[in-house]
């Protein structure tokens, strides 16, 4: 792994693309809080560490510290535009600044993904930003910048030299297959805001030619992020002992799930199943099943804000319509469940536990509680409530 200063590390570099699971850019407060709030501090900066995956010459992936160049980016962009149209040797600057670190044969140096990369390569072009764009986080910090360069009272060379100041760390992970990438891309941002999970699954069930039948699942929760991660959160649950999934872990629960029942059947055949799972847990969602019986009670469940509840009711919902269980005995668990809810929602103190009446509604149903163990690779602290 080598040092560089930041400047030199995007003056000597190709094009750097980011990934497809990527695609979600973070302002640097890092950046901000020293070129501003710590202007006066002389020490060097770490910038952190920057991980590469070679493409051809010329061209890499950006596999970690995206936030970090296109922050520091937007800031030599910022620079630009503060200081144009003043002197010819400041002009003389903006033309290098511009054509060693933001862009490479008339195209940003870095490559984002959707329409991040449309605001950032407008601006970087000088082309016109909509007002919907302008309030993104990439033209927001970008004007953040422009704002206090113009009401500081900075000198360009002042402002140069603390540039020349930042390092950071660079490896170029060349032996790396994509899974092991994706994989260390996880492990690097598993405590970020930015991790993309969908992005994530998304990318293993293409590698595993289960694409298309991913794109379905995406499909039925179309336009509702949330609605999607609550299904992969209770369908997981379904299949391993728990009624948590620990915080930022459901690419690799999933992941560990897939790898073990494709020693049973493809991938995509399980992917099949899960859509059909996706279908049934989009009805408890949207109450939306032709029985009326079974619907009432849904109705019921739901206005008793039993959320928690539906990991366990997708997994009794596919035994009624697979016909292991009678309509009867169905109305009968979802009746159990909605008591449940009311005496919860009546007493909120009380030590009453969901997991109790499943453990009774199972011996009634199966007699046994065995099932499989959530993976351990998968264990944290920090957990989120189904």
């Amino acid at each position: 792994m080598d040092s560089f200063k930041a400047l030199e590390f995007l003056e000597n570099t190709g094009h750097l693309y980011a990934l497809e699971y990527s695609k979600k850019y973070l302002y640097s407060a890092k950046l901000s809080n020293f070129m501003f709030d710590l202007f006066d501090i002389s020490e060097n900066i770490n910038f952190g560490f920057v991980y590469t995956k070679p493409i051809k010459i010329g061209e890499q992936y950006l596999v970690d510290g995206i936030s970090r160049l296109v922050g520091l980016s937007l800031f030599l962009f910022a620079i630009c535009e503060c200081w144009k149209n003043t002197t010819e040797r400041n002009e003389l600057l903006i033309k290098k600044i511009k054509s060693n670190y933001l862009l490479r044969n008339d195209r940003p140096k870095i490559i984002l993904k959707g329409v991040n990369q449309e605001i950032y390569e407008s601006l970087l072009l000088g082309e016109r930003i909509s007002g919907k764009n302008k309030k993104t986080v990439i033209f927001c910090t970008y004007h953040e910048y422009w704002t206090k360069l113009k009401l500081g009272n900075y000198e360009l060379k002042d402002i140069m030299d603390k540039l020349d100041k930042i390092y950071l760390y660079h490896s170029s992970l060349a032996e790396l297959e994509p899974n092991q990438i994706r994989d260390l891309y996880y492990s690097l941002n598993i405590d970020s805001q930015k991790l993309n999970q969908i992005a994530l699954i998304k990318d293993f069930l293409k590698e595993l030619d289960a694409g298309y039948e991913w794109s379905e699942i995406e499909q039925l929760f179309y336009n509702n992020k949330d609605y999607l991660m609550m299904f992969l959160r209770d369908f997981l649950i379904t299949k391993y002992t728990t009624n948590k999934i620990p915080y930022n872990s459901f690419y690799v629960v999933l992941k560990d799930y897939i790898n073990r029942i494709k020693k049973y059947k493809s991938v995509a055949k399980a992917v099949e199943e899960m859509h059909e799972s996706a279908i049934t847990y989009n009805s408890i969602l949207n109450v939306d099943m032709p029985d009326e019986d079974i619907r009432n009670k849904f109705v019921e469940i739901k206005l008793n804000k039993g959320t928690d509840t539906y990991a366990y009711l997708l997994e009794i919902f596919e035994d009624y319509k697979d016909g292991n269980i009678t309509k009867t005995t169905f109305i009968e668990i979802l009746t159990a469940v909605n008591e449940y809810l009311i005496n919860r929602n009546a007493n909120p103190n009380s030590r009453a536990n969901f997991n109790d009446l499943l453990s009774e509604l199972n011996k009634l149903l199966y007699g046994t509680n065995d099932e499989q163990n959530i993976p351990s690779e998968s264990e944290t602290s920090n957990e989120i409530e189904p």
